[in-house]
């Protein structure tokens, strides 16, 4: 675990015993770490055998109260996955998500999808409430079990890194779209000077996509892992589809016809739709990885929507 984030963890810990009249010890200490440098959903058994390893005189007492002063302050989150055990997760800096439990192996999945929790609050505020906190399980069989093949046991990785891996996985998704919207857009065009504005910003598009890939090989780099990690961020394209524009407005007779103004104006629009909804998207979230990603890649767009508009500003006094 990054010290850094060690160390914000311990300060969220020390200050929640201040408050609450506790004294630090070091086997609280021992606690933390344990719980923080271990993956998954673990019980209080399970974090008792962790710890046993490194101080055989710490007690599964303290193991259960030092947890639910974790839970206390944000650090760990409770969970019941349909076994009759309760069990810890990592809270502070990981995104809200969901479970996906098969109740004949056990096998449990983390999701987060902004749509379904778009609609849950739509749901509740037809009703007149205002959530105040929500948790989905889906309980069922996996396909292992369904296919009576060896179950295959789920690596346990990190939600914060899986999430920030998704968001970038996103953002590469996006910036593919720009670049194939403005190929197509500059091989159809007719206009000389609008084609060759509009392969500037493709070639601007694929530098910006290299950095991106780049990106997502670091992640990789950093945690082999990840490349196998099931997908936890489940976003739907279609949003992004209709970002868009659209060339009809273009043509005429069928051909398209955009000259550099109307390139630069089109490629305008398109940078500050991307900015905004992406914006916009990452306030779902709380502050993570992941919701940087989206953070940086919106402002990225709009500096992008700045150029253009210079470039616009530039071509109208040349004219």
């Amino acid at each position: 675990m990054p010290e850094r984030k060690l160390k914000d963890e311990l300060e969220l810990f020390y200050s929640y015993l201040r408050q609450n009249g506790l004294k630090k010890t070091h086997q609280k200490d021992l606690i933390l770490e344990t719980f923080l440098n271990t993956e998954g959903h673990l019980s209080v058994e399970d974090v008792y055998a962790l710890v046993k390893r490194r101080d055989k005189r710490i007690g599964i007492v303290t193991v259960f109260r030092t947890l639910k002063s974790l839970t206390a302050c944000g650090i760990a989150k409770e969970i019941t996955l349909g076994d009759g055990l309760t069990r810890f997760e990592h809270s502070y800096h990981h995104p809200h998500h969901h479970h996906i439990v098969c109740t004949e192996c056990n096998k449990t999945i983390e999701f987060v999808s902004p749509e379904l929790e778009r609609i849950q609050l739509e749901i509740v505020g037809k009703y007149g409430f205002l959530p105040i906190h929500h948790r989905l399980q889906i309980y069922g069989a996996c396909e292992d079990c369904r296919e009576h093949r060896t179950v295959t046991e789920l690596s346990k990785h990190d939600t914060e890194r899986v999430f920030a891996r998704d968001a970038v996985k996103m953002a590469l998704y996006m910036e593919k779209r720009e670049i194939e919207f403005y190929r197509a857009a500059a091989a159809r065009n007719l206009d000389p000077l609008g084609k060759e504005t509009l392969e500037t910003i493709v070639r601007e598009g694929g530098e910006h996509l290299s950095e991106l890939e780049e990106e997502l090989q670091g992640i990789y780099r950093q945690d082999k892992s990840m490349e196998k990690a099931p997908m936890f961020l489940h976003f739907d394209p279609c949003e992004l589809e209709r970002l868009m524009p659209g060339l009809g407005e273009f043509e005429r007779d069928a051909v398209l016809r955009m000259d550099a103004r109307q390139a630069l104006d089109m490629a305008s629009a398109l940078s500050q739709r991307a900015a905004n909804f992406f914006k916009e998207y990452a306030e779902k979230f709380l502050e993570t990885k992941g919701k940087r990603v989206f953070q940086r890649f919106a402002e990225e767009e709009m500096r992008h929507h700045d150029l253009i508009r210079r470039r616009r500003e530039a071509a109208v006094q040349v004219s």
